[in-house]
């Protein structure tokens, strides 16, 4: 396998381990509904940055990246344990905000549809435009062609009136 291929992989093999041993193994409650999201790997394998998010813990997110960083030891004899890397990588944890962004956007969006829904002219795809538009400014080019025609030729001996 190449080398470009080694390290995503690695990252997710290290993903996988992490969140089975905070799951199965680690019995610490501090840490309950606590998930590795993303592992990112430095190019020399001595730093990895883990991405955290918790959604049922009622934790602050300071308190459980201190929490995980005091848990950095064991996590790390999990590595050594699985022999997946001849050098165990210094631990750094990040909160993965993510889910607070998709949280937001929801609600932003949620909050238009409701106004949205509380108009009285909202967008109704039923609706005919052709009822809302003056036939005069509508030109069918199937049906009207020789209209539309003489429509361009109009503003054609304009365009050329304005150039002289």
């Amino acid at each position: 396998m190449t080398k470009s291929h080694r390290i995503p992989r690695l990252q997710e093999e290290l993903k996988k381990l992490f969140n089975l041993a905070l799951q199965q193994k680690l019995r610490d409650p501090a840490l309950d509904w606590v998930n590795i999201t993303e592992v990112v790997l430095s190019k020399d394998l001595r730093h990895a940055k883990l991405y955290f998010s918790h959604y049922n813990n009622p934790a602050s997110h300071e308190a459980i990246r201190e929490q995980l960083t005091k848990s950095s030891g064991f996590l790390k004899k999990q590595i050594a344990g699985a022999q997946m890397m001849r050098t165990i990588p210094e631990l750094t944890f990040f909160y993965d905000e993510t889910e607070d962004r998709a949280e937001k956007v929801e609600a932003l969006l949620a909050s238009i549809k409701q106004n949205y829904d509380d108009d009285d002219d909202a967008y109704d795809p039923d609706i005919n435009l052709d009822d809302y538009l003056d036939d005069d400014e509508v030109f069918d080019i199937d049906e009207d062609e020789e209209i539309y025609n003489e429509f361009l030729e109009e503003e054609e001996e304009e365009e050329e009136e304005r150039q002289k």
